[in-house]
């Protein structure tokens, strides 16, 4: 017998979609009120959103977003920035790991989920897609859908961007702040060059029951003989988006990783120091306050997929205070890095410790 799980198709922006839709419906599977739900929404309009871990002010130019009229969000998943043209498809999962088919792990998912979208790719439009440790798909080094994944409750919230159209080359080159380390093991190195979509490698129109038969194949290769049932928001999601939309609109939570909101009060003489570090994940960035040989304070944020994500605010709150000694610094990284249940793919504990000391000896 096929198992069955909830398919939703909806026509959202990505902004929209991540502050309200996708928190509600990850809620009400992680609470096990709703069944396993894939998602295929096609966006109406261009919007853009950060990461939970990233500054928009470091990630996004908001000043052109805002002359543009393109909305920003920070999403609650991590990641980096996305732009999600109209006409994108998303692609989401919200998976109970009692199912024995869900991946257990950040490092196990990845693999695994967009290596299928790669064959499912290869075998539906006949192009070489391939997967890219750690997120990516690609086509030729053009990277065709960005992506994250979050496991926490037992449950795995896989979500994509499949670029279906061209980008505006215009917008992206220009919103998106893009730092060298970023693209230092890239062979195309500008947003434009980096970036493609599934009409160009395709070499035809993509259309909706284009994208659904697409889903179904890379759900099929990753989990099985699964029935697709049509379905809709229950009354207890839609009471949890109205809750979302509502957190995640304020800006104190857009902002709350920015230093202008973190670093309100800083002492006298205290210096400020910031390194960027690219690892095989992610960017991890630091931004430190040293005041009197200590760290006063500090920002650590990035565009990679740490379990649990909030981890990061951990390993602030254990080096505050600390002095800048090399030994002290890494072993208190080390404390956190390799607590129990803690998965960060992709990073090792010293290119944390490489961002900070950077930052501080800059300070």
């Amino acid at each position: 017998m096929k198992r069955q799980w909830r398919f939703m198709l909806m026509n959202e922006t990505y902004a929209d979609f991540s502050i309200g839709t996708s928190p509600a419906l990850e809620r009400g599977v992680m609470e096990g009120a709703s069944p396993n739900t894939v998602v295929l929404n096609v966006a109406p309009e261009d919007s853009f959103t950060v990461g939970v871990l990233d500054d928009p002010e470091k990630a996004i130019d908001l000043n052109f977003c805002r002359q543009r009229d393109v909305v920003v969000r920070r999403r609650n998943t991590t990641g980096g920035t996305i732009y999600t043209a109209k006409g994108s498809a998303i692609i989401c999962y919200y998976l109970q790991m009692a199912d024995p088919a869900v991946p257990r792990t950040i490092g196990e998912a990845f693999p695994r989920i967009l290596g299928d979208f790669a064959q499912a790719a290869q075998n539906l439009f006949g192009f070489p897609a391939r997967y890219r440790p750690l997120n990516d798909v690609e086509v030729e080094g053009r990277k065709l859908m960005p992506s994250s994944c979050k496991v926490e409750r037992d449950t795995l919230v896989f979500r994509l961007v499949l670029n279906i159209k061209p980008q505006n080359v215009e917008v992206t080159s220009q919103a998106i702040l893009l730092p060298p380390e970023k693209v230092q093991d890239k062979t195309l190195k500008t947003v434009e060059e980096r970036i493609t979509h599934l009409e160009r490698e395709a070499g035809r129109e993509i259309t909706c029951q284009d994208l659904e038969n697409y889903t179904r194949k890379a759900v099929h290769l990753s989990f099985g003989e699964i029935e697709f049932v049509s379905g809709e928001m229950t009354p207890r999601e839609k009471k949890y988006w109205q809750e979302f939309r509502e957190l995640y609109s304020r800006d104190s939570w857009f902002l709350a990783n920015s230093e202008a909101y973190r670093f309100s009060s800083i002492p006298p003489g205290a210096k400020r120091g910031e390194q960027r570090v690219k690892a095989v994940a992610g960017l991890i960035r630091a931004v430190v306050l040293k005041h009197e040989n200590r760290i006063y304070d500090i920002i650590l944020t990035g565009d990679f997929h740490p379990r649990p994500h909030t981890i990061l605010g951990d390993m602030e709150s254990a080096l505050r205070g600390a002095t800048v000694m090399p030994d002290e610094i890494k072993r208190r990284i080390g404390e956190v890095y390799h607590r129990p249940g803690v998965e960060i793919s992709g990073t090792t504990l010293e290119d944390f410790a490489a961002a900070v000391l950077g930052a501080l000896e800059k300070a």
